[in-house]
C-alpha cells in the first residue's frame, strides 16, 4: 500500500478485509505537502528547508540544513549524471525526498530505536524502505569531531569542522544512505524487489566518498575507495574456489554482523571491477534487476543463473577478478 508521501506499507493477503476504488488519480504529495506533514509528525521544535528534490525537516541551525540539502543535491545530480552517462534513462522522483535531521545523536537515537531496534548504535544516518526517508543528526556534534573546535552554525564552520580526516566517515554514511534513497526513487533499483545486497550495498559505497572540498560535485565517483580496498586485500587468503558465488547466491554474509565488514569490502570491489572491466555486462545486469518485480524472491540457484547469464564462468570471472583487485593501488 502506497501512500502519497511515497511510504510503502506491507500488507498480508490475510489483513485485507475489503477493497475499494475510484476514479480520482493517485497523485503525490507537493513538497509543501510534505512539509506540513513532517512538522506535524515531528516534535515541536523543527523547521524546514527545501531545495528541488528534498524536503529537509531539521531541529538545528538553518546553515546545517542548508549544507546537508546542498551536499543531496550535489549528490543527485552526480547520481543521475553518471548513469545518464552509462546509458540509463533515469526519471525525476515521484515523491519529494524526506530528509529528517535531528539537533544532537541522542533524540536522533531514540528517535531511530523506534525503527531499527538496538541495531542504532554507532549508526549516524539511514534510509528506512518502507517510509522511503533518510534520517541522520547534525554531524557537527558528533564526539568525535571534538578536536574540530566547538560546533557552530556558520556555513564556513560547518565546512571546516565536515572537511576534518575524522569526518570523512560520517559524511560517508550519510552519502551512502542517501544513494540508496536516489537509486530507489529514480528507478535504478525496485523497492522491495529482491536485489542481491552484494549489488545495492556495494553500488552505494561505490558513491559513498564525498569530495566536500569542491563546490562541482563528486569527483570521487569511480575512484578507488581505499579504506574499503585496504580491507579486502587484507582478507585475499579467505577466498576459495566458491567465494565469488557465495557472495551473488545469498546475503548472508552481507547481514551477519560478524562477517559484514569483510562482505562490505568484497561488494565495494566487485563493483568496481564489473563497473571497470565489464561494463556493458554489468549495465545489462543492473537494467534486468531493475525490472525486477516486488515482493518476488529468488532461489540462490536463481540468482547464480542470472549473474552468470551476464558474466560468463563464475571460477573464470573470480580468477580475473581476484587478479585485478589484489594489485590495485
Amino acid at each position: 500500500l502506497q501512500e502519497a508521501n511515497g511510504a510503502v506499507h506491507l500488507i498480508r493477503g490475510t489483513q485485507i478485509v475489503s477493497r475499494t476504488s475510484n476514479d480520482e488519480p493517485f497523485r503525490p504529495l507537493t513538497a509543501d505537502e510534505m512539509a506540513d506533514q513532517l512538522l506535524a509528525e515531528l516534535p515541536p521544535g523543527f523547521g524546514i528547508y527545501q531545495t528541488p528534490h528534498y524536503v529537509v525537516a531539521h531541529r538545528t541551525s538553518r546553515d546545517f540544513a542548508k549544507w546537508t540539502a546542498s551536499m543531496l543535491e550535489r549528490l543527485h545530480r552526480a547520481f543521475v549524471a553518471y548513469w545518464k552517462r552509462q546509458g540509463f534513462d533515469l526519471q525525476e522522483p515521484e515523491f519529494p525526498l524526506p530528509v529528517i535531521v535531528y539537533g544532537d545523536s541522542r533524540s536522533y537515537a531514540k528517535a531511530a530505536a523506534e525503527e531499527l531496534g538496538g541495531g542504532v548504535s554507532g549508526v549516524v544516518g539511514y534510509y528506512n524502505l518502507e517510509t522511503n526517508r533518510v534520517k541522520m543528526f547534525d554531524l557537527t556534534g558528533s564526539q568525535r569531531l571534538q578536536g574540530a573546535g566547538r560546533r557552530r552554525s556558520s556555513l564556513k564552520e560547518i565546512n571546516r569542522i565536515l572537511t576534518v580526516p575524522a569526518a570523512v566517515p560520517l559524511v560517508s554514511t550519510v552519502v551512502h544512505e542517501a544513494t540508496h534513497q536516489i537509486a530507489f526513487n529514480c528507478g535504478l533499483q525496485a523497492r522491495f524487489a529482491d536485489l542481491p545486497l552484494w549489488l545495492v550495498e556495494g553500488m552505494a559505497v561505490y558513491f559513498e566518498a564525498p569530495d566536500l572540498s569542491s563546490g562541482r560535485g563528486w569527483r570521487g565517483i569511480g575512484k578507488v575507495n581505499y579504506p574499503r580496498l585496504q580491507v579486502f586485500q587484507r582478507n585475499l587468503s579467505k577466498w576459495n574456489e566458491g567465494s565469488l558465488a557465495a557472495l551473488v547466491a545469498t546475503d548472508k554474509r552481507l547481514r551477519d554482523p560478524r562477517s559484514a565488514g569483510a562482505a562490505y569490502a568484497d561488494a565495494w570491489a566487485l563493483n568496481y571491477f564489473l563497473i571497470k572491466q565489464r561494463p556493458k555486462q554489468y549495465n545489462a545486469y543492473l537494467q534486468a534487476m531493475a525490472a525486477k518485480p516486488a515482493l518476488r524472491q529468488d532461489t540462490p540457484d536463481e540468482r547464480l543463473e542470472e549473474f552468470r547469464e551476464h558474466f560468463g564462468d563464475l571460477g573464470e570471472l573470480q580468477r580475473d577478478f581476484l587478479t585485478k583487485m589484489s594489485r590495485l593501488k
